[in-house]
């Protein structure tokens, strides 16, 4: 029994530190949005988490994920509370809950991304609606809402993209391993 409790804390830790990891590296994509958003690696490291270790542990690395980038430098830009949970909370949430959403499919991780990145991108758009909106408009006004969906689905589309591919790819290689996976 403490071995298995011993093994998951191990994985939640490489899991972690793979999302930093990955968040560095995605620092060096060359396309970035003038005031944040690229390519974003790292939720890799969280898809595959969720779908190894269930979306309780998949919580548990987001959370540890996001105060390691935090205590990095990672941007995490705060105007307000719901702000902040819409940028970042909300996202990590729906990540981990990445298996929860494919179901037992045979399409089930790439159904748990594509749910769980509309989910992030809802998210994000709903911030920009009400925290980022374009000079000159008000807050849930239609430029607002025409700004914020221009902005925001180029890189999650790309983030989505990205991470359909390399989650299916690397869950067929881990399980060539014969790692167990939850889901």
């Amino acid at each position: 029994m403490k071995s298995d409790q011993t093994k998951n804390l191990a994985y939640m830790a490489f899991y972690a530190a793979l999302y930093v990891v990955l968040w560095y590296l995605g620092n060096f994509i060359p396309f970035k949005m003038a005031d944040g958003g690229s390519v974003e690696l790292e939720y890799v490291a969280l898809f595959i988490a969720s779908f190894h270790l269930g979306w309780k542990k998949g919580l548990g690395v987001a959370a540890v994920s996001w105060v390691l980038v935090f205590m990095f430098g990672g941007a995490h830009y705060f105007i307000s509370v719901p702000q902040y949970c819409l940028d970042y909370f909300v996202p990590f949430i729906v990540a981990s809950l990445a298996c929860v959403w494919g179901g037992h499919s045979k399409y089930n991780y790439l159904i748990g991304v594509c749910i769980s990145m509309i989910l992030k991108w809802l998210s994000n758009v709903l911030s920009g609606v009400f925290f980022y909106f374009p000079e000159g408009s008000a807050a849930g006004s239609l430029p607002a809402w025409l700004y914020s969906i221009s902005y925001n689905t180029w890189y999650n589309l790309a983030t989505l993209v990205v991470c359909a591919i390399l989650v299916q790819a690397l869950i067929k290689v881990l399980k060539n391993t014969h790692t167990k996976f939850t889901y």
